[in-house]
């Protein structure tokens, strides 16, 4: 059995997941159990009241690498920098390059997504353009500042 030590890891990483399924159970539970004493008060107070018109509140959870505001001043900065027009990626390189931020994947992937969502608004606002260059068959969307 040479790779006990592999089965060793993965049998710890799922004793780690089936705790943290067990964790937010109880959570979900806990959230249920509130909701159902709001309703039943929104019952006493107005019994007429169809709670099925209540939506749910989207919840937006924080970017871990920057803080308010840090993700578009850093885009800007690093486009007036360049003086070029770049890529998102090219963007998002430069971005962790100069947060310190090491480029995996997952990281990539998450923050052209924030980045990507901070040029269209910034686009809405006439602050930057995009174009769009097709070279071999592939479009390359570049973005500038205005």
């Amino acid at each position: 059995m040479s790779e006990s030590h592999v089965v060793s890891g993965l049998v710890a990483k799922r004793s780690d997941l089936a705790g943290q399924i067990e964790a937010h159970r109880s959570e979900l539970v806990r959230l249920q159990s509130a909701v159902a004493h709001l309703d039943y008060t929104i019952k006493l107070f107005a019994p007429e009241y169809d709670l099925r018109t209540i939506k749910a509140k989207r919840t937006n959870t924080r970017n871990q690498y920057f803080l308010s505001s840090e993700a578009q001043r850093i885009t800007l900065d690093v486009m007036r920098e360049t003086g070029r027009a770049m890529s998102s990626r090219e963007l998002v390189e430069a971005i962790l390059d100069r947060k310190g931020i090491e480029a995996t994947a997952t990281v990539i992937a998450q923050v052209q997504r924030n980045i990507i969502g901070i040029l269209h608004r910034l686009e809405k606002r006439g602050v930057v353009v995009k174009s769009t260059n097709g070279s071999g068959g592939r479009s390359a969307t570049k973005w500038q500042i205005v």
